[in-house]
Formats: structure tokens, sequence, C-alpha cells
């Protein structure tokens, strides 16, 4: 007859309970992992937003206050609206002449080209995962003397 100290093997409820604590100290380092790789593509669609936006917006800096109006028919902006398309994002343009008040008597009318620069994802699966980044800049008419 075998005596419990002379078994040299474990039984099978002993390599369950093993499997089961094993098992239930893998599955929160799985779950973390699993959260920060979410945080990871979260971090790294909003940063290609951020540089599509901001060149778009460096663009029409470039080009000034006439040819920004007519941003949108530019080739340098075409072309980086379809780099944003291949990256999965949508770039929108919206120029917005704001007229300068008060005026000195007599004066001309003067106007500020606010540009508006919005940057949406096309594969974001919920609001709260990739917000719609907006841009805004203020260009003024070098023609005009601002004090």
């Amino acid at each position: 007859m075998m005596t419990i100290r002379n078994r040299k093997a474990f039984s099978l409820v002993e390599v369950l309970i093993v499997i089961m604590m094993i098992s239930a100290g893998i599955l929160p380092i799985y779950s973390l992992m699993r959260s920060g790789q979410k945080r990871i593509v979260r971090a790294d669609t909003r940063t290609m937003a951020t540089l599509f936006g901001t060149s778009a917006l460096e663009l029409a800096r470039t080009l000034g206050y006439d040819k920004a109006q007519k941003l949108q028919k530019d080739n340098d902006f075409l072309e980086l609206q379809k780099t944003a398309d291949k990256n999965g994002f949508e770039l929108h343009f919206e120029p917005a002449l704001q007229p300068v008040t008060p005026l000195p008597p007599k004066a001309k009318p003067m106007f500020l080209l606010r540009i508006k620069i919005s940057v949406v994802s096309k594969h974001k699966k919920s609001e709260s995962d990739v917000p719609v980044l907006t841009f805004v800049t203020i260009l003024t008419d070098p023609r005009y003397n601002f004090y």
C-alpha cells in the first residue's frame, strides 16, 4: 500500500488549481496590455490628425491673404488632402472674411481672413475615440495697417 509521502506525481485536482491560479494572474496583465494598445493607437491617430491640420494651416499662412482664400483649389492643399485620405482622414477647409470694426471715418472696409481646418478620422469607432480636431488661424490683408 502506498502512503501519501511516497507518491511522486501530482493529482489532477492539484494541476487544475495551479492552472487556475496562473490564469488568474495572467488575465489582468492581458487586460492592461489590451488597454495600453488602444491608447497607443488613439495617440497615434491624434498625432497624425494634428500633423495634417497644422500642415494645412502653415500652407495657408505661406500662401498669404489672397491665395489662402482659395486654398481648396491649391495643388499643394489638394495633395495634402489626398495624403490625409490615404491615411484615413478628411480635411475640411472653411474660409470666412470678418470685418474689422470700428473703423475710422472715411476708411475703406477692412477684413480679416479666418481659416478653419477640421480634421475628421474616417475610421473612428465611437465619438470618444477620435474627436474632430479643429485648427483656426487669422490672416490679415497686407495692404492695410492695423494699429
